[in-house]
């Protein structure tokens, strides 16, 4: 089976991220499959398409080359396409539509995403965020009297939103004796409110899809109702949040804690107060794979590859419905 990969280059004409997501796995899939020797780019499509109608599958990452109508049609044997990174929304529907296969690794890119989150709750629970700013404060008469953490055990973590993230981050905390509520995040399936995770938890971890209706859903009056030292996660997608309010809100409640690993825009504009509260705590959209784990996507993938060239049962297929409603 004749396969190759498709990238779209950077300005300069690199397509490292097939070179850092694939790495090695490059080698393991020529093995495996007949492979392409170059890497398919706007730039050298028309120069390749002959060599390439052989092509049953396409493998891809970060980047993905979006193919017009007229250039899918000159792929006659394409059947599938493995996407070695997360949603696939924004490049999957016209290949659906064409019965083309899609295959995304968007589980193996959720793991780090859940492990941070994990991380942060952990520290949440210790009060670990409070408790650094208020020994950095001179007024201080002893450490020992700063801040300590509602504790990670009997208290009440919120997650927001259903997903694969969420399921994983749900998995993680079954090893810790918590209160785990997770919200939906269409109103309609919800049992448990926005106010009632807001104002009961000692973390909230925003895992919302990025669908229009939920712009700025994170506002002044949730923020505020959260209890003492409560620290709000967003490792979910930056325009959820009414950043203004939430701006607020930590200037007016110096216990809480708000960690915004995303934000609208990224980065957050010049001269924006996020930069400046003390108790806003910017990183710059590292929960996901980084390093060494963008290898588990590119394993994930093959893996996949394997079952479906084998007519074995799969794994990672992503369909129509799955595709539109991605974040």
């Amino acid at each position: 089976m004749k396969v190759a990969f498709f990238n779209m280059a950077d300005a300069v004409g690199n397509t490292d991220m097939i070179e850092q997501v694939y790495a090695d796995r490059q080698q393991k899939l020529g093995e495996i499959a007949e492979l392409h020797p170059k890497i398919i780019t706007p730039d050298n499509f028309e120069d390749e398409i002959d060599q390439l109608q052989d092509v049953e599958a396409v493998f891809a990452t970060w980047r993905m080359l979006q193919l017009t109508d007229d250039q899918m049609d000159r792929l006659p044997n394409l059947k599938a396409i493995f996407y070695a990174a997360g949603s696939v929304k924004e490049f999957a529907l016209p290949y659906l539509e064409r019965g083309i296969k899609i295959f995304s690794a968007i589980e193996a890119n959720g793991v780090p995403v859940a492990e941070m989150a994990l991380g942060q709750v952990l520290l949440a629970g210790a009060g670990f965020f409070r408790n650094s700013r208020e020994c950095k404060d001179p007024e201080s008469t002893s450490m020992a009297n700063n801040y300590r953490g509602h504790g990670n055990y009997d208290n009440r973590v919120s997650i927001l939103g259903n997903g694969t993230i969420s399921t994983k981050l749900q998995e993680l905390l079954t090893h810790h004796k918590l209160d785990v509520v997770v919200v939906p995040s269409r109103a309609s399936k919800r049992t448990v409110s926005l106010e009632e995770a807001f104002s009961t938890s000692f973390a909230v971890v925003n895992l919302f899809p990025d669908r229009d209706d939920n712009i700025g859903v994170f506002d002044e009056k949730l923020f505020n109702s959260m209890i003492d030292s409560a620290v709000f996660i967003n490792v979910g997608r930056g325009r959820q949040v009414n950043e203004p309010d939430l701006i607020q809100v930590m200037k007016d409640r110096p216990d809480l804690t708000a960690l915004l690993d995303v934000q609208h825009p990224e980065p957050p504009l010049e001269g924006s107060e996020l930069y400046t509260v003390e108790n806003i705590q910017l990183s710059g959209h590292i929960a996901g794979s980084k390093g060494t784990e963008l290898r588990r996507m590119a394993d994930y993938m093959l893996d996949d590859f394997q079952r479906w060239r084998n007519n074995e049962p799969t794994l990672y297929e992503v369909d129509m419905e799955v595709a539109t409603s991605m974040a």
